[in-house]
């Protein structure tokens, strides 16, 4: 009965095909920064989770070698065997972290006569690159570098023979 016909033209068609892409190229900018944004922190939770696990293994070996040499009764820590094998393991998983390595007296422990208990502290950092264009200007760290740096702090207790 009543039809409805677009101004302007005579076959009917619609002319809001212009006004659709206006609205696409005003829209579409911020929907692919807000996708590209999530899928940036998503890589750097992913850098983040293994360099915690290379920084765990770390600690994990080196507290097993920072105690006194096998054969010994001697209390202390062996330090530099320490950093030496955190800092290869850390490599071996992440060939371009760094790592601190360091320990520190907790509490004595009395089943061993007193004898204070250290704890190993690895420090692991890396330079995550940041793979999109518009997350990078926003997530880098300085900014303008496109890299967002990561720090892990994991603490281990060093391994001590039982005295009797």
């Amino acid at each position: 009965m009543f039809e409805r016909r677009a101004r302007g033209r005579k076959d009917g068609k619609n002319q809001s095909l212009g006004q659709v892409v206006v609205e696409m190229a005003l829209v579409l900018p911020v929907f692919f920064a807000i996708v590209f944004t999530i899928m940036e922190i998503g890589n750097l939770a992913f850098w983040m989770i293994v360099l915690n696990h290379a920084a765990y293994e770390a600690a994990r070996a080196g507290a097993l070698l920072a105690g006194p040499d096998p054969g010994t009764n001697s209390g202390g820590v062996n330090i530099s065997r320490a950093k030496q094998k955190a800092q290869e393991i850390l490599q071996r998983i992440i060939t371009t972290a760094t790592c601190e390595v360091a320990s520190e007296s907790t509490f004595p422990d009395r089943q061993a006569g007193g004898v204070m208990n250290q704890d190993l502290i690895v420090k692991a950092h890396f330079d995550v690159h940041l793979a999109f264009p518009i997350s990078s200007i926003m997530l880098s760290n300085p900014k303008g570098s496109g890299k967002y740096g990561l720090d892990v702090a994991v603490r281990m207790p060093i391994e001590q023979p039982l005295r009797q």
